[in-house]
Protein backbone atom coordinates (compact mmCIF):
# COMPACT_ATOMS: atom_id res chain seq x y z
CA UNK A 1 0.00 0.00 0.00
CA UNK A 2 1.28 3.32 -0.88
CA UNK A 3 0.52 6.40 0.85
CA UNK A 4 -0.28 9.56 -0.92
CA UNK A 5 2.37 11.99 -1.41
CA UNK A 6 0.76 15.18 0.71
CA UNK A 7 0.64 12.22 3.78
CA UNK A 8 4.27 11.61 3.55
CA UNK A 9 5.11 15.61 3.12
CA UNK A 10 2.84 16.67 5.92
CA UNK A 11 4.38 13.93 8.37
CA UNK A 12 7.98 15.42 7.33
CA UNK A 13 6.72 18.97 7.93
CA UNK A 14 5.66 18.01 11.86
CA UNK A 15 8.55 16.14 12.61
CA UNK A 16 10.39 19.58 11.07
CA UNK A 17 8.20 21.62 13.17
CA UNK A 18 9.24 19.57 16.59
CA UNK A 19 13.01 21.27 16.48
CA UNK A 20 15.77 19.93 18.08
CA UNK A 21 15.61 17.37 21.74
CA UNK A 22 16.61 19.43 24.52
CA UNK A 23 18.78 18.05 26.97
CA UNK A 24 17.07 19.20 30.58
CA UNK A 25 19.76 17.47 32.63
CA UNK A 26 22.71 19.56 30.57
CA UNK A 27 20.29 22.65 31.08
CA UNK A 28 19.51 22.26 34.38
CA UNK A 29 23.42 21.50 34.96
CA UNK A 30 24.09 25.16 32.91
CA UNK A 31 21.23 27.02 35.65
CA UNK A 32 23.12 25.79 38.43
CA UNK A 33 26.26 26.03 37.57
CA UNK A 34 25.51 29.80 36.49
CA UNK A 35 24.06 30.04 39.82
CA UNK A 36 26.88 28.86 41.74
CA UNK A 37 29.00 31.54 39.81
CA UNK A 38 26.00 34.04 40.67
CA UNK A 39 26.60 33.11 44.68
CA UNK A 40 30.02 33.73 44.38
CA UNK A 41 30.10 36.74 42.62
CA UNK A 42 27.09 38.07 45.21
CA UNK A 43 29.21 36.71 48.24
CA UNK A 44 32.75 38.51 46.94
CA UNK A 45 30.04 41.57 47.02
CA UNK A 46 31.29 42.37 43.66
CA UNK A 47 28.52 44.65 42.16
CA UNK A 48 29.75 44.52 38.19
CA UNK A 49 30.10 40.52 38.99
CA UNK A 50 26.99 39.83 40.00
CA UNK A 51 25.42 41.93 37.74
CA UNK A 52 26.69 40.03 34.63
CA UNK A 53 23.97 37.32 36.04
CA UNK A 54 20.82 39.58 35.61
CA UNK A 55 18.91 39.96 31.96
CA UNK A 56 18.48 43.68 31.04
CA UNK A 57 14.81 43.50 31.98
CA UNK A 58 15.01 41.37 35.38
CA UNK A 59 12.63 41.85 38.16
CA UNK A 60 13.51 41.89 42.22
CA UNK A 61 10.81 41.67 44.70
CA UNK A 62 12.77 42.31 48.07
CA UNK A 63 10.75 41.98 51.69
CA UNK A 64 10.03 45.66 52.92
CA UNK A 65 11.28 47.15 49.70
CA UNK A 66 10.35 48.80 46.24
CA UNK A 67 10.54 46.47 43.21
CA UNK A 68 13.26 46.52 41.47
CA UNK A 69 12.99 46.73 37.33
CA UNK A 70 16.38 47.49 35.96
CA UNK A 71 19.61 47.43 35.95
CA UNK A 72 21.00 50.99 37.52
CA UNK A 73 18.49 50.22 40.37
CA UNK A 74 19.90 46.80 41.20
CA UNK A 75 23.20 48.25 41.02
CA UNK A 76 22.46 50.72 43.33
CA UNK A 77 20.73 47.97 45.40
CA UNK A 78 24.26 46.11 45.85
CA UNK A 79 26.17 48.83 46.09
CA UNK A 80 23.91 49.93 48.98
CA UNK A 81 24.06 46.70 50.94
CA UNK A 82 27.22 45.19 50.74
CA UNK A 83 28.60 47.67 53.47
CA UNK A 84 25.91 46.14 56.07
CA UNK A 85 26.51 42.47 54.87
CA UNK A 86 29.63 40.54 56.65
CA UNK A 87 28.32 37.27 55.05
CA UNK A 88 25.88 35.71 52.78
CA UNK A 89 25.53 31.72 51.73
CA UNK A 90 22.49 30.94 49.22
CA UNK A 91 22.05 27.11 49.09
CA UNK A 92 19.81 25.51 45.65
CA UNK A 93 17.04 23.25 46.70
CA UNK A 94 15.83 22.55 43.56
CA UNK A 95 16.50 23.75 39.87
CA UNK A 96 13.68 22.70 37.31
CA UNK A 97 13.91 23.49 33.60
CA UNK A 98 10.97 23.82 31.37
CA UNK A 99 10.33 21.38 28.65
CA UNK A 100 11.12 24.23 25.99
CA UNK A 101 14.80 24.31 27.57
CA UNK A 102 14.56 28.84 27.67
CA UNK A 103 13.05 29.03 31.25
CA UNK A 104 14.38 27.53 34.50
CA UNK A 105 13.66 28.40 37.99
CA UNK A 106 15.20 27.07 41.74
CA UNK A 107 14.58 27.74 45.13
CA UNK A 108 16.43 27.70 47.89
CA UNK A 109 17.63 28.58 51.42
CA UNK A 110 20.08 31.83 52.37
CA UNK A 111 21.48 32.58 55.05
CA UNK A 112 22.97 36.20 55.87
CA UNK A 113 24.91 38.11 58.72
CA UNK A 114 24.51 41.56 58.78
CA UNK A 115 26.78 44.01 60.35
CA UNK A 116 25.00 46.72 62.78
CA UNK A 117 26.13 49.09 65.65
CA UNK A 118 24.09 47.13 67.91
CA UNK A 119 25.80 43.89 67.15
CA UNK A 120 25.79 41.43 63.77
CA UNK A 121 22.07 40.33 62.86
CA UNK A 122 21.26 36.70 61.63
CA UNK A 123 18.39 36.40 58.85
CA UNK A 124 17.48 32.97 57.23
CA UNK A 125 15.46 32.61 54.48
CA UNK A 126 13.89 31.44 51.41
CA UNK A 127 14.11 33.03 47.89
CA UNK A 128 12.74 31.44 44.41
CA UNK A 129 14.92 32.98 41.27
CA UNK A 130 13.78 32.75 37.38
CA UNK A 131 16.41 32.12 34.91
CA UNK A 132 15.75 33.12 31.30
CA UNK A 133 17.94 31.65 28.52
CA UNK A 134 18.82 34.50 26.23
CA UNK A 135 21.39 33.92 23.07
CA UNK A 136 22.48 30.36 24.23
CA UNK A 137 23.37 31.59 27.84
CA UNK A 138 20.87 31.75 31.50
CA UNK A 139 20.49 35.01 32.59
CA UNK A 140 18.63 35.98 35.79
CA UNK A 141 14.62 37.08 34.79
CA UNK A 142 13.51 37.05 38.39
CA UNK A 143 14.05 36.72 41.57
CA UNK A 144 11.27 36.97 45.09
CA UNK A 145 13.11 36.50 48.57
CA UNK A 146 12.16 36.43 51.76
CA UNK A 147 13.24 36.05 55.94
CA UNK A 148 11.92 33.35 57.82
CA UNK A 149 12.12 35.64 61.03
CA UNK A 150 9.44 38.61 61.43
CA UNK A 151 12.86 40.49 61.45
CA UNK A 152 16.87 39.44 61.36
CA UNK A 153 17.54 38.12 65.59
CA UNK A 154 20.88 39.23 67.32
CA UNK A 155 23.41 36.94 66.48
CA UNK A 156 25.44 35.09 69.63
CA UNK A 157 28.66 36.40 70.57
CA UNK A 158 30.42 33.46 68.75
CA UNK A 159 28.67 33.09 65.94
CA UNK A 160 29.59 37.29 64.90
CA UNK A 161 32.97 36.51 62.62
CA UNK A 162 31.16 33.88 60.45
Amino acid sequence: MRLPICCVLAAAALSACAGPKIDIAAEEAAVRARSQALATAEASMNTDAALAFWAENAVAQAPGNPQIQDLATMRKTYDGIWPTIKSFQGTTSKVIVAQSGDFAWEYGINRIVIGTPKGDLLDMGKYFLVWKKTSGEWYVAGLAFSSDAAAPVPLPAADQSK
